[in-house]
């Protein structure tokens, strides 16, 4: 195969798209009455982690299948690892650290935690395996925001194996090694399923990862795909994205599909089609850069670890001044977008710069 060296392409309403991701799992951890709208968006929050990973699976593919072509069919691994480390890593561990104060905090000021879910071992919460306790265990931490890390856990497994994969392969070889994670990814949910084990590792879901890797391909090696795409008027792209909501709707209040391989595999396709619908120089069907999601989208990471924290807090203050749902609710999302913001200027943003 002949490199040419690609300068990459920086990717209009992703960082909407994450945030109304991040939306989704929010609600599933707010206080939504079952008499409220919100409560019909509020039961699948695993919806949206699903669409963290396709949008994972995009974005780090298309850097990797960049890095093997700028680098004449070579990737540099010390180099994408540290970039994902610098990214991961300093929120991540200060989360944790956080959480082994928790108990102390809370004991300081006399108020009670909750005692559902398992003591966790630190030493599987530092090593990012925390995500294998909650399987074998079938319950989930019980400190915030541990109770959300499951997910980081298998996007750091995938990190390594994505990088690893794409070392030792070629790209020619990439659609082999799509089709053969998805197939591989179901055969394991029949297996974990027959068994009972919670599928909250890589083998179970990597095939969002590849899902989401298929427009990363096509947008590098298929640009006649791609163009032929964003000619699609965007009246048909709003459409489908609308019906995707509605398709969350239903899913998730009804049982329509009862099967979570059928649901999973129904939402890759969705997602990883949403994605197609936003690439193109032509295409028109964006969220500008410019808007407040993108704004928020930004904050993505930090309101994703942060918002189990304040939504708990504000509970346990709601609960002692009988707050109503709703203050309870907004006061926690202000304070997750506070507090994101300024985790990811004053903190986060120091690590992103030694990503140069």
């Amino acid at each position: 195969m002949n490199f040419v060296k690609i300068d990459r392409v920086h990717f209009h309403t992703f960082d909407s798209l994450r945030f109304l991701s991040f939306l989704l799992v929010f609600l599933r951890h707010s206080p939504v009455p079952e008499d409220s709208m919100l409560y019909y968006f509020s039961h699948e929050g695993g919806i949206g982690v699903s669409f963290f990973f396709v949008l994972s699976g995009f974005l780090i593919t298309y850097i990797l299948i960049l890095e093997k072509i700028n680098n004449q069919g070579e990737i540099p691994l010390k180099k994408f690892f540290k970039r994902r480390i610098l990214r991961i890593w300093p929120l991540y561990y200060a989360m944790v650290i956080f959480a082994m104060c928790t108990p102390f905090i809370l004991g300081f000021f006399n108020i009670s935690y909750s005692n559902q879910g398992y003591q966790p071992n630190w030493f599987f919460t530092l090593t990012f395996l925390e995500n294998y306790v909650a399987m074998f265990t079938r319950q989930l931490p019980n400190v915030a925001p541990l109770t959300v890390i499951w997910s980081l856990c298998v996007e750091e497994h995938f990190y390594i194996f994505w990088g690893l994969a794409f070392y030792c392969i070629s790209l020619k070889n990439v659609p082999k090694l799509l089709v053969g994670c998805i197939i591989f990814s179901f055969i394991m949910q029949i297996v974990y399923e027959k068994y009972e084990i919670n599928t909250l590792d890589l083998f179970t879901n990597i095939h969002y990862f590849a899902f989401g890797a298929i427009p990363a391909y096509l947008f590098v090696f298929k640009k006649n795909i791609i163009e032929k795409l964003s000619l699609i008027p965007a009246v048909y792209k709003y459409l489908y994205a609308v019906s995707i909501i509605g398709v969350i709707v239903i899913v998730s209040n009804t049982n329509l599909i009862p099967d979570l391989k059928v649901s999973s595999l129904l939402f890759s396709v969705f997602f990883s089609g949403l994605i197609l619908f936003t690439l193109g120089e032509k295409n028109v069907f964006k969220i500008s850069d410019k808007s407040i999601l993108a704004k928020l989208g930004k904050y993505t990471y930090g309101l994703y670890l942060i918002h189990t924290i304040c939504i708990s807090l504000f509970i346990k203050i709601g609960s002692k001044y009988d707050m109503n749902w709703i203050v309870i609710t907004l006061l926690s999302f202000v304070s997750t977008v506070i507090f994101s913001a300024l985790s990811y200027h004053l903190f986060e943003k120091q690590f992103l710069k030694l990503k140069n």
